[in-house]
């Protein structure tokens, strides 16, 4: 085996318990499998230095071999399918030390480098895993890939994480021959898409972490060169970082309503995306805004009474209010919503649509931006003291407005000067926190509303919010006004 440096190209399904046997049979196919061991042992240093860079390194047995292996995130940040990957055999009969100088020379060898540089102390084994691997290689449609299916544990001190999933990995061939392949799997036995890696879920066992950490969207990599389906393309790949990230710690047990929130402003966001470039040549499915409008609503209801009402409850009580028995919660579990295959295939698309070939255009992508963000800011901070006076409708479509002008700048960051981008970010957010106030309190209202054929006593909530509500609106007027004065840096 020579080394290896590739761009790695693989998805993960986590595999429920109900489907191994299946799973293992498609897997080993008409001809069988080769099955190994894989024992690990992955080095990082207590504080994770290298996986805050989104570098892991390990050392494993493959068989009765050992490989050297580092993997790190592409720039811009992972985006569930591709890593820089970079492996080296190393002769030894007993587990060899880790050697960064083995990856000399590479991309990811050398971001390694310059992380242990800056170290007081060399990286040392934080958790080990031990796999058994069943693998073969499938011509499918678009290429050939590898199919694996691991089962086995991670170790970390005296914790342990049971581990069981499928890898599809790209050997030959196009980025859709994975997610197709991808696509059959999800809908035959019910696996789901998860991005945490092993290496993911050892730290947390290592640090006795019970909940991942929360993933936020990184800044798209935009060029004024791109074609506007470009550009969507790679703000939805940006988007699809927050969606999956999340989504993967609610289906696996290590994610709260947090993540559930986070998931659905990526949703927004990409829903907004899909709004603001709707008119320009794309190749966009028209339905996909229509499926993400129902994950973020089948999302929200559940967020509203677990987060909604509750934040208003002690307040409620110190006003006075009497015992209310509260709405009862008809809501679906979120990680069920994460783990349906609708939500999946929906995923799938996406990330089929982010590694395609982008259409040409003509138009200059700084242009049809700046057309946006003009008529964004003009229907969400236009006459700020008449918003008392609007209906409660059309306030919360200034809402919504503002929340989409907030996103495309954050999106576009990149072909502006963010200095300027983040000043004028930081005028709208007080605006937009106090219309989030306003909106919530509605919420709240209605949710209560809804009680009062059960339990009269509601009715003491309802007013008391709605009167809450008043102030509320009026509150918006003072930051309204400052992000209407806020200067556009968008301007040519």
């Amino acid at each position: 085996m020579q080394a290896t440096s590739t761009h790695e190209l693989e998805l993960k399904l986590r595999v429920p318990n109900g489907a191994i046997a299946a799973v293992e049979k498609a897997v080993s196919g008409r001809n069988g499998a080769n099955r190994t061991r894989l024992q690990a042992s992955y080095v990082d240093t207590p504080d994770r230095r290298l996986a805050a860079h989104g570098i892991g390194w390990r050392v494993r047995k493959e068989g009765r071999r050992w490989v050297q292996t580092v993997k790190a995130d592409l720039p811009g940040g992972p985006d569930g399918l591709r890593r820089l990957e970079h492996n080296v055999p190393v002769s030894s009969r007993t587990r060899p030390e880790p050697d960064a100088a083995l990856h000399a020379g590479t991309e990811v060898g050398d971001r390694l480098q310059a992380v242990i540089a800056k170290l007081d102390a060399a990286p040392a084994e934080r958790f080990s895993t031990d796999i058994w691997r069943l693998s073969r290689q499938a011509r499918v449609t678009g290429g050939v890939v590898d199919l694996a299916f691991d089962r086995g544990t991670i170790h970390a001190h005296d914790r342990r994480a049971a581990v069981c999933e499928v890898e599809i990995e790209l050997v030959k061939g196009r980025p859709h021959a994975v997610i197709a392949t991808a696509r059959s799997w999800v809908q035959r036995y019910g696996l789901w898409i998860d991005v945490a890696t092993k290496a993911h879920r050892g730290h947390m066992l290592a640090d006795d972490q019970t909940e991942s950490p929360l993933v936020k969207a990184p800044t798209p990599a935009l060029e004024p060169t791109m074609s506007i389906d470009a550009a969507v393309r790679e703000m939805t790949r940006a988007c699809l970082v927050q969606i999956m990230g999340n989504a993967s710690a609610v289906a696996g047990g290590t994610g709260n309503h947090e993540h559930v929130h986070q998931a659905r402003i990526g949703i927004r966001k990409l829903r907004t995306v899909f709004s603001a470039f709707d008119g320009y040549p794309t190749a966009v499915d028209e339905t996909w805004s229509a499926a993400l409008a129902d994950v973020f609503a089948r999302l929200g209801a559940g967020r509203d009474r677990t987060v909604v009402l509750a934040q208003w409850i002690d307040a409620l009580r110190e006003a006075g209010a009497p015992p209310i028995t509260q709405p009862s919660s008809v809501s679906e579990d979120p990680s069920d919503i994460f783990r349906s295959e609708s939500f999946n295939l929906l995923v799938l698309d996406l990330l089929d649509y982010v590694h395609g070939q982008p259409l040409d255009d003509d138009t200059p992508l700084l242009d049809a931006v700046g057309r946006e963000l003009r008529k964004l800011r003009r229907r969400s901070v236009r006459e700020p003291k008449r918003f008392p006076s609007l209906l409660p409708i059309e306030q919360h479509a200034v809402r919504k407005r503002l929340k989409r002008l907030r996103y495309i700048a954050e999106l576009t960051t990149s072909l502006y000067d963010r200095k300027k981008v983040t000043r004028y970010v930081k005028a709208v957010a007080p605006a937009q926190e106090a219309l989030g106030v306003m909106n919530d309190l509605t919420v709240a209202t209605e949710l209560y509303r809804d009680v009062v054929p059960h339990d009269s006593t509601a009715w003491f909530a309802v007013g008391w919010l709605s009167s809450r509500r008043e102030t509320a609106v009026k509150a918006c007027v003072k930051p309204l006004r400052d992000a209407e004065d806020a200067a556009p840096y968008w301007r040519r």
